[in-house]
C-alpha cells in the first residue's frame, strides 16, 4: 500500500506540473515578450527520463528486497542461537 501511495503522490506531482507547464503555453516566467525561460517538450528525452527512472526504481527496488530477505533471514538466525 505505501508503495501505492509514493506512486501516486509522484505521478499526481507529474501532472501537476506538465499540466501548468502546458497552460502557460511554452512560457514559465512572465509573459511571452518579456523574454521569459522558455519550455519545450521533446518526446524522445522524456521517454528515456522515464525509462532510466524506471531502471533506476528496478535496481534499487530489487537491491532493497535482497537485504530485507538477509535481514530477516539475519534476524531469525539470531533469534534461533538464542532460543536454542
Amino acid at each position: 500500500m505505501e508503495v501505492f501511495d509514493v506512486m501516486f503522490i509522484m505521478l499526481l506531482c507529474f501532472v501537476i506540473l506538465l499540466t501548468t507547464m502546458l497552460m502557460r503555453g511554452k512560457v514559465l516566467v512572465g509573459s511571452g515578450s518579456t523574454g521569459g525561460i522558455d519550455y519545450s517538450f521533446n518526446l524522445s528525452t522524456f521517454m528515456m527520463i522515464v525509462v532510466a527512472l524506471g531502471a533506476y526504481l528496478f535496481y534499487v527496488i530489487s537491491m532493497s528486497d535482497k537485504e530485507l530477505k538477509a535481514m530477516i533471514k539475519y534476524s531469525y538466525d539470531q533469534v534461533r542461537k538464542r532460543v536454542s
